[in-house]
């Protein structure tokens, strides 16, 4: 199985769509109506930023995995959209994904990602606690838990 972890490409807009709109509405619905996909309907737009990055895991042309990057502010970096199609769990990916994402903000010279979450993605949950990420915030919404995670990166000095 040869995965490559990549850029957003524009071919692959439906593709993501469809990927992170399938697992919230099969396994996270209360989750879903937490979060705007506005981001989804235009990736390039979006994440268009110099310190912005989506990226995807990608088998030949089929999009399995996605995390993204967004300037929150000249320190902080959002950590989101890590997705995982279900049939690819379990290998190791999402790490890869964390990874790949925690190189890019320190390339970045931010110093603080934050991941919020709810308490229903107990994996992502699991996946960034393991990664360096602790949890700072919790705050109830209805039904559902709203998380907060940081991570410090170490200082860079800018250039």
């Amino acid at each position: 199985m040869d995965i490559k972890i990549r850029k957003f490409r524009i071919q692959d807009q439906a593709q993501v769509y469809k990927l992170i709109m399938t697992v919230l509405q099969n396994e996270f619905s209360l989750a879903k109506e937490t979060y705007s996909d506005f981001d989804l309907n235009n990736i390039t737009k979006s994440y268009g930023g110099k310190r912005d990055l989506f990226l995807v895991a990608a088998i030949g042309n089929t999009v399995i995995g996605t995390i993204a990057v967004k300037e929150d502010d000249n320190n902080t970096a959002l950590l989101r959209r890590i997705f995982v199609s279900r049939e690819f769990r379990g290998i190791g990916l999402g790490k890869k994904l964390i990874i790949k994402a925690i190189e890019f903000c320190e390339k970045k010279h931010y110093r603080v990602i934050n991941f919020c979450s709810t308490d229903k993605m107990a994996t992502a949950n699991i996946l960034c606690r393991k990664n360096g990420f602790q949890r700072r915030a919790c705050m109830s919404l209805g039904p559902v838990k709203l998380l907060k995670f940081t991570r410090r990166l170490r200082v860079n000095d800018r250039a």
